[in-house]
């Protein structure tokens, strides 16, 4: 196989990459698969591996240096907890009687949760959000 072809095959493997993975990349395998594949072209066209090479070079260079600060600011996603999620760690109020298999409520934050515990907890006790499953916490005191 020659050398433009495995260019062109490994810049299709990086972008079925980037579509398995779903843009978790932020597209930089989409951007180096074609990269790739214009490398491997071009290196098809002159039949030089030297202008090939040179070619993914400059524009995986070009990218670097221009476009992906735009790309990164165009595609900016930030993960924020949720609601739910912002209040694992923290301090509860038992509302109502937590048993082993029987499930009581804590109030946090002026909302009442469903919540259960590997043992009894009395109304009025302090306890831990540990963890959250549906509209279930799992509590620790």
């Amino acid at each position: 196989m020659n050398p433009f072809t495995t260019l062109i095959i490994l810049g299709i493997l990086a972008i079925i990459a980037e579509i398995v993975l779903g843009a978790a990349t932020g597209f930089e395998l989409l951007i180096i698969g074609v990269v790739f594949v214009i490398g491997g072209g071009i290196g098809m066209l002159t039949n030089s591996v030297m202008i090939a090479g040179s070619s993914v070079v400059v524009l995986i260079l070009g990218y670097i240096v221009f476009g992906r600060s735009r790309i990164k600011d165009a595609f900016h996603i930030t993960t924020t907890k949720t609601n739910s999620d912002s209040i694992i760690g923290k301090q509860a109020t038992v509302v109502s009687n937590i048993k082993i298999d029987d499930p009581g409520q804590v109030k946090i934050e002026g909302e009442i949760w469903r919540a259960e515990s590997s043992k009894k907890i009395e109304k009025g006790k302090k306890v831990t959000i540990k963890s959250i499953s549906g509209v279930t916490v799992r509590v620790e005191d």
